[in-house]
């Protein structure tokens, strides 16, 4: 998990590794790169497991999630090449269990998260989540 400042009322955001697609990269490459820059995790896109639509002040974003295997890397605070020194918003990287994710406050936590009850039920997720989903926490 990411954490990003910058983002909501507490200036605590976390979510997966991720960010935009460059021109002419693929979706699955896009992912590599943004781990790697992120975390210092070299990984393998697997499958699409589904598309969420991100709207939370002041980004709009849409989002596809797919299954990642980790190759190897150690794990370290990434950056986002977008921002110069100083304006850095990734301010912690971490692996969590699923507990700990749980235990911020929802506002502080990627919203892929209160649609689920467990782990496992993040790979249950498919097609498209839009921005009107209710809650199962």
């Amino acid at each position: 998990m990411v954490r990003h400042r910058g983002i909501g009322v507490t200036d605590t955001f976390w979510c997966p590794p991720g960010g935009g697609i460059h021109f002419s990269e693929t979706a699955h490459q896009a992912l590599v790169r943004e781990f790697l820059e992120e975390t210092g995790l070299a990984v393998e896109a697997g499958d699409l497991m589904f598309v969420s639509e991100f709207m939370h002040p002041p980004l709009h974003a849409m989002e596809l999630f797919f299954q990642v295997q980790i190759l190897g890397g150690d794990i370290k605070l990434g950056y986002d090449p977008e921002m110069v020194d100083g304006t850095q918003i990734i301010t912690e990287v971490e692996l969590m269990t699923f507990e700990q994710i749980k235990s911020y406050p929802q506002n502080e936590v990627h919203r892929l998260f209160h649609y689920c009850d467990s782990l496992d039920d993040i790979f249950t997720l498919r097609g498209y989540l839009s921005s009107e989903m209710t809650t199962n926490a």
